[in-house]
């Protein structure tokens, strides 16, 4: 049985997920695998990411923010939530094309909230 201060909130392909009551689903939540889902902001280029605890509810563990230049360069920040006790251990390793057609190594940088 589920406790009172969760709610259920339907994902892009039509599988409904727990999560706190106090989730906002954001433009796109999406279920990467059984444990991970992503909710994204469209507007401010951040995604929420969730992990399933032992309860089978979805809590936030981090936020992942991008952004581009004029350059065509992908910026990535990753935070990682202050009351996440998982540690959360990202490694972006991608190359983003540019206009002229040779890649270009994308620029991330990693952040812990206290």
């Amino acid at each position: 049985m589920y406790r009172k201060d969760t709610q259920i909130v339907e994902t892009v392909s039509g599988h409904w997920l727990r999560f706190p009551n106090h989730f906002k689903k954001s433009t796109c939540l999406v279920e990467l695998s059984n444990q991970i889902s992503l909710n994204i902001d469209m507007k401010s280029g951040n995604v929420h990411i969730h992990k399933k605890d032992e309860n089978q509810v979805y809590q936030h563990i981090g936020d992942l923010f991008i952004s581009a230049n004029s350059n065509n360069q992908i910026h990535c920040n990753v935070m990682q939530s202050p009351n996440n006790d998982n540690n959360m251990d990202f490694l972006f390793n991608a190359l983003v094309p540019s206009s002229n057609a040779e890649s270009t190594p994308v620029l991330v940088e990693k952040e812990e909230s206290a």
